[in-house]
């Protein structure tokens, strides 16, 4: 509760500023509507706000780094007051198209500066606290802004002033507040491509969401003025909208946490489709009550394909790739956001205001067979894989507030942490000599200090955790480590750091294993992504002396990143691959002991549609790097994965189809009771061979006899 009071002038300026956007957002159409402009004119105009959105989601975050998150805030409040003001000034569509593509762009930057923000103000505790209060506010803004219709005719300056007066008042908040403002830090970006390959689901259905939203939310009050509806009704029925996509999302939330989302997904919006198709009905015969239900059904049911859209995405993306593929998803929004608009006008200049209802259940038709399709070549996420469902307001824009993100957040900074970063802001080349100095001074508070600004400066990590490490050596490996869980790029390069150290020392061989076998499990449980590099770099200082050991330590590692297994094998084999064999066995243990080992597959074969097994991919990834004793591993995966063990023989037998005869004999020794399945699975593969291994089955069976 102490944390949400810290952020009310946040939410505060929140609210006043969706509030003026809701108004806005009201006001613009049902005034060109009045004022005899086409539907098509309308349509265009409003469209244009999602192209300023779009260049504010490019271009808004560099800006936010160049003056801070306070002075941009400010000076989006400023240009946002203007255009309101000069909406009042002249009522060209020309004019107001350029507004709209200003308005949108700020409010991309305002989004993202309230958004980062609160994600940095936040700890673990109370993050999805933070984040469901701030989606409420957002609803709560855009629907009191939307009732405001009523204190005014549509086309009354009146209610520009309004909202020129809650995007000064907006300000106030913020610019009273005693922080500084979060540092911003820029995410590396993620190629569509990339993003496409692993959810098409996600993208198609994040534009398609904002394709639907985009036309719905924007036309839906020239819709309401066309068959005759009241300025009051109008006013209802758009907030009731605002009501429903927030509530909706709850229980539709909780089916997608249980089920299958792409079912889920199916059904909500066949559900859309119908609540279109009764509104439009019921509208006509005035029944305001039953119209507004099925307002709200149609718009909850459509607010709910983002979320459920970005839950499949974030399904199948590590959490270090959300923050960085959440960027594209939201260019995917923002895209269909300008196409929405503008494309329902045209169609309902053609066909009649009834005629958006039609284009909103085409498009969702259109997602409806995209969801089919895909779900007819794609195996669902299971359920230890998928992310939580979180409710996503009106504005997906910095999507780093996301519980799902915390990952890349930092949990808790103390005082003499955030003092080291104060000081910092006025000399960041000077970052490392200032946190040495406060860390000297309270030494107790070195490792918060460490964590907090390789966080914040993960450039100058790496010489951040050796100054403090030599400065205070009792320290040394929980500085280390909790740098590179601040910033995981630099965890090879310290675990090299750290193994040169204990070599240093001169320590005897089992004092030396258990130093670097406490730094490998520090490391990993902190820096995870990057265990196949950790683990090659400390299996190299181990193998000069205590070869025997390197097979435990990748055993360390693909117990700590077990969806890693097959590239960490990999990696430590490349450094010492005398030890395959032992690096086989041990790895394909965990592989047999995980609990989840069905999900790791599952993950595995989501990136090659011609995916072995796990089993059979270790076989041939070490294989490859010891070709050598390929026999040897394939044996000795098989015999600890014995439900590999054809797949296994199939996959390495065609490496050396020469000697395939000898592979399924020393297969079917340590494994006899998949010998046939070994001895079909190399036949059908190697039919040349076939012939062979058919005599040696009927020689070995004459011999039994």
């Amino acid at each position: 509760m102490r944390a949400l009071n810290q952020l009310l002038p946040l939410y505060l300026s929140c609210t006043l500023l969706l509030m003026g956007n809701g108004l806005l957002f009201i006001i613009i159409p049902m005034s060109m509507r009045l004022d005899g402009q086409d539907t098509d004119a309308i349509g265009l105009v409003m469209s244009l706000y999602f192209v300023g959105m779009l260049l504010g989601s490019l271009y808004g975050r560099h800006l936010i780094s160049r003056v801070g998150h306070i002075r941009i805030f400010a000076a989006c409040a400023s240009v946002a007051t203007m255009c309101a003001l000069l909406h009042s000034i002249w009522s060209v569509p020309l004019i107001w198209g350029l507004l709209r593509i200003l308005i949108g762009f700020t409010n991309a930057t305002f989004f993202m500066t309230m958004e980062t923000w609160l994600s940095e103000s936040s700890t673990s505790e109370n993050r999805a606290t933070v984040f469901g209060s701030y989606q409420f506010v957002t609803y709560f803004g855009l629907a009191l802004g939307q009732l405001m219709l009523n204190f005014a005719e549509p086309q009354d300056p009146i209610l520009y002033i309004y909202v020129a007066m809650l995007f000064c008042l907006c300000m106030i908040p913020v610019l009273m507040s005693r922080s500084g403002g979060p540092r911003f830090i820029e995410p590396e970006p993620m190629p569509l491509k990339v993003l496409y390959r692993t959810s098409p689901l996600g993208v198609v259905g994040i534009m398609i969401s904002g394709i639907c939203l985009g036309a719905f939310y924007n036309m839906s009050s020239v819709y309401g003025a066309d068959v005759g509806m009241t300025k009051s009704q109008i006013a209802t029925f758009m907030s009731a909208t605002m009501v429903g996509g927030f509530l909706l999302q709850f229980p539709i939330g909780k089916l997608a946490d249980s089920f299958d989302r792409r079912t889920v997904l199916v059904i909500t919006l066949l559900l859309a489709c119908l609540a279109a198709m009764v509104l439009p009905i019921m509208a006509v015969r005035d029944e305001m009550a039953i119209t507004i239900a099925c307002a709200v059904i149609l718009s909850g049911a459509l607010a709910c394909v983002y979320p459920i859209a970005l839950a499949d995405a974030f399904d199948r993306l590590k959490p270090t790739e959300m923050v960085a593929a959440s960027g594209k998803l939201i260019l995917a929004y923002a895209l269909g956001g300008a196409i929405g608009p503008y494309s329902s006008s045209l169609v309902m200049k053609h066909m009649g205001p009834d005629a958006l209802f039609g284009y909103l259940i085409v498009a969702s038709l259109i997602l409806v067979a995209f969801v089919m399709y895909r779900m007819s070549i794609r195996s669902a996420v299971p359920d230890a894989l998928q992310e939580s469902f979180v409710v996503q307001g009106m504005t997906p824009m910095a999507t780093e507030l996301d519980p799902r993100t915390e990952y890349n957040s930092l949990d808790d900074t103390g005082i003499a942490a955030e003092t080291v970063l104060l000081l910092a802001e006025e000399n960041p080349d000077d970052v490392v000599e200032i946190a040495v100095s406060v860390a000297l001074n309270q030494p107790e508070e070195a490792v918060n200090i460490a964590q907090a600004t390789a966080y914040q400066y993960p450039e100058q990590a790496i010489a951040l955790a050796i100054a403090l490490a030599d400065e205070l050596p009792h320290l040394k490996l929980d500085i280390i480590t909790n740098v590179a869980g601040s910033a995981p790029q630099s965890g090879a390069d310290l675990a090299r750091y750290m193994c040169d150290l204990i070599k240093q020392q001169k320590l005897e061989p089992h004092a030396s294993f258990n130093a670097l076998s406490r730094l490998t499990l520090k490391l990993l449980d902190e820096a995870p992504q990057q265990a196949a590099e950790i683990a090659a770099i400390v299996s190299h200082e181990i193998a000069d002396d205590m070869p025997e050991l390197v097979a435990k330590i990748a055993v360390l590692a693909a117990q700590a990143a077990p969806d890693q297994r097959v590239e960490i094998a990999t990696s430590v084999t490349q450094e010492v691959p005398n030890a395959s064999v032992e690096i086989a066995t041990g790895v394909a243990e965990t592989i047999a002991a995980s609990p989840d080992e069905e999900l790791h597959t599952f993950l595995a074969s989501e990136e090659d549609e011609n995916y072995v097994g796990e089993g059979a991919e270790l076989a041939i990834a070490l294989g490859q790097e010891a070709p050598s004793q390929a026999f040897d591993i394939a044996t000795a995966v098989a015999e600890v994965l014995p439900e590999d063990a054809a797949q296994v023989a199939e996959s390495i037998a065609q490496t050396d189809p020469e000697h395939a005869s000898d592979l399924v004999d020393s297969i079917s020794e340590v494994v006899p009771e998949m010998a046939d399945d070994v001895m079909y699975a190399v036949a059908s593969s190697l039919p040349e061979q076939a012939e062979e291994l058919l005599q040696e089955v009927l020689s070995d069976a004459e011999s039994n006899q």
